[in-house]
């Protein structure tokens, strides 16, 4: 048999059963909060023209992204990415929307890789944005709607490491160096690599801001990680994102958030799609994230409608493969009954209280039989003398 035709494509797989309980209990609370915090759902097509995403000028390379034409030869693309596609729906659709505007999507992105290394090509995202408020509370707001959408989903170890984007570009816009140098040493920056970061940084030893740009992927911890780095410069700009994070993590700590924070000055994953706070979530022991966010405020202006905003996404499965919840409660009855009794059974099913599910099967036997190899507690039987409960051994 063709292995193609029995299989998923890579990056795919199929979600089952308990899986998948998980997966949507998971996806509701979520959904439940952001509907609670005020934001309205908003759903994009799976297809969308390639020219959205260079108009964007999306991180995300053309080379991750599944392509395919219309029937006119036009280039499409699977969504790779959800924020892209609300920036275009506001800034073209929205126009006699009063800001400023919460929306929020449960939805899939696609993304190609060539070392995949377990990581998955489709992906469910659950994710917030708060278009149209800039400052401090506008931060906030969006911060503390991640906090409680983690917490609703464990309510038990999960911690936010927050990062500023003017910080990294203010320091490597004081060095000068071509793209090429300034992406390498972006990259050895957000991947730890302390040995490779030194050396592409040498030549650089006698400019103001080497030591800090040495020193961003070590700068990882409490408050004390902000006095560290205002003690490394004194370039303005990285000053005043300092302080603004400085007042965020107070904030956060008043409302009751503070054990959950770190700071994360390595933190330059997209940095040229941010333009202020940065953030990614973790879940209990995990070691990659399962949400990220931040400010961007340059993204609806590529459409043509200048407007401040921030948000975040989050990986659902990625969520759902990092924690392990409480099961919802499964059918603790099975209810037979013959046709002519089918409605006293739907009846008692709707307002029995319990969790019952009606008998696909045609006799008492059969039905017993069910109830014993699916766990059911009870088997319920309507017929001419009425309702009888009897209790399933195993």
């Amino acid at each position: 048999m063709n292995q193609y035709a029995i299989s998923t494509p890579e990056g795919s797989r199929d979600r089952l059963f308990g899986a998948t309980r998980l997966f949507r209990q998971n996806e509701r609370r979520i959904r439940n909060l952001l509907e609670a915090r005020g934001y309205e759902e908003i759903i994009t097509p799976s297809l969308e023209y390639y020219d959205v995403f260079v108009q964007a000028g999306s991180s995300i390379g053309q080379e991750k992204m599944y392509k395919l034409t219309d029937r006119n030869g036009r280039l499409l693309v699977l969504r790779p990415d959800n924020t892209t596609p609300i920036a275009r729906v506001v800034t073209t659709k929205l126009d006699d929307e009063a800001l400023p505007l919460r929306l929020y999507y449960v939805q899939k992105v696609h993304r190609a890789s060539s070392f995949h290394r377990g990581h998955s090509t489709e992906v469910m995202q659950a994710g917030a944005e708060l278009l149209g408020a800039k400052g401090m509370m506008a931060d906030l707001d969006i911060l503390t709607a991640a906090f409680e959408a983690l917490a609703a989903v464990k309510g038990e170890t999960f911690r936010i490491e927050l990062g500023h984007a003017a910080i990294y570009k203010a320091l490597i816009s004081s060095l000068d160096v071509d793209a090429e140098t300034e992406e390498t040493i972006r990259s050895h920056i957000e991947n730890k690599s302390y040995a490779a970061l030194g050396d592409v940084l040498e030549p650089f030893k006698d400019r103001e801001a080497y030591q800090a740009l040495k020193a961003m992927p070590t700068l990882f911890g409490g408050g004390e990680v902000l006095e560290e780095v205002a003690r490394l410069t004194d370039n303005s700009e990285v000053l005043r994102a300092v302080e603004y994070l400085r007042d965020l993590i107070d904030a956060i700590t008043t409302a009751g958030f503070g054990e959950n924070v770190m700071i994360d000055l390595g933190l330059v994953q997209e940095i040229d799609y941010y333009t202020g706070m940065m953030f990614r979530g973790y879940m209990g022991g995990a070691g990659a994230p399962v949400l990220v966010g931040g400010r961007y405020d340059s993204l609806c202006g590529k459409f043509g409608r200048d407007i401040p905003a921030t948000g975040f996404a989050i990986d659902i499965d990625a969520l759902s493969d990092s924690v392990v919840l409480k099961q919802e409660q499964t059918a603790e009855e099975l209810v037979f009954c013959g046709a002519g009794y089918l409605k006293l059974a739907l009846d008692y099913i709707h307002v029995s209280g319990k969790l019952a599910e009606l008998a696909p099967c045609d006799t008492l036997e059969q039905a017993m039989e069910i109830a014993k190899r699916k766990g059911y507690r009870t088997l319920v039987t309507f017929d001419k003398n009425g309702i009888q409960k009897t209790e399933v051994q195993a």
